[in-house]
């Protein structure tokens, strides 16, 4: 008998684009699933929409908004699968994704997780694709090295104590990964094009990136700080690299036309500033 594959599907606001997501696991060649909406107290909209899903596979969980951590968790804690496929509720997976990806887990014991190659698009037209390579821990210190929407077994879920729930503002898949790698499971990605990820002007991600980027590499860090002592050449090199591509980036924005043309417009300001500062000394 064909083994049962969760779909836990976090939905926020998404009524735009929920149903796209659904289908995406109707369409699966892969057909024994169920899928779980949590509904992380999303607006008037979406609640309509989540409302006409009838479908008997499909089950809805509505919750205060408590952020995707809590709403993964908790749609975990009610699979009935062994195996997990986590799907963000604006982002859809190509048909053969399932099928691929249950071949590779049940080949070996070893392997606990499995993503894909991602298309990153903006209506419907890619704009930049993504070549994750999975691997071991050593793999995920310093990026995460496979999507965040993937499928695993439940036990990895387990080992790892689920998605950390004090990660609201973005990361906690890569933290999961991370987690998922440091408990000795294999992480496989397939070398296809089998998800797609949708890019919106304002998104969870986006504000991580420009806001949250530096505290949670801090957070990360501290929480698996045994991996950065037993990898501390890596994370040293890894440290100095990144401040070196930060340095060249300042070095060339100072020489860009953008840079010596706003310092030419400030100039009389910084001429005014100073003969300021001469005569109230």
């Amino acid at each position: 008998m064909d083994v049962l594959v969760s779909v836990i599907i976090p939905c926020y606001n998404d009524y735009k684009y929920i149903n796209e997501a659904i289908r995406s696991i109707n369409n699966q060649t892969y057909k024994n699933v169920e899928i779980i909406i949590i509904d992380d107290g999303s607006d008037i909209q979406t609640k309509e929409v989540l409302k006409n899903i009838i479908q008997e596979n499909v089950t809805i969980i509505y919750q205060e908004n408590a952020g995707p951590s809590v709403a993964r968790n908790n749609g975990i804690e009610r699979a009935k699968g062994d195996f997990i496929l986590t799907l963000d509720a604006d982002d859809y997976f190509e048909s053969v994704f399932i099928a691929k990806a249950l071949k590779l887990l049940e080949k070996s014991e070893k392997v606990g997780l499995v993503g894909c190659w991602i298309k990153a698009f903006i209506d419907k037209k890619v704009v930049e694709t993504y070549r994750p390579k999975g691997g071991r821990v050593e793999d995920f210190l310093v990026q995460n090295n496979v999507s965040g929407n993937t499928l695993f077994r439940k036990k990895c879920w387990q080992d790892t104590g689920g998605y950390d729930v004090q990660m609201r503002t973005g990361y906690e898949d890569w933290e999961f990964n991370l987690s998922v790698a440091k408990a000795g499971w294999e992480i496989i990605v397939i070398e296809e094009f089998l998800f797609n990820y949708r890019i919106k002007k304002v998104s969870r991600n986006s504000e991580a990136n420009k806001f949250h980027r530096y505290e949670l590499w801090k957070y990360i860090y501290l929480k698996h700080q045994d991996l950065w002592i037993a990898n501390h050449e890596l994370m040293i090199n890894e440290t100095f690299l990144k401040i070196e591509i930060l340095e060249k980036a300042t070095h060339n924005l100072r020489k860009s036309i953008n840079y010596k043309i706003g310092k030419l417009i400030l100039a009389p300001f910084r001429f005014i500033k100073h003969i300021f500062i001469k005569k109230t000394k």
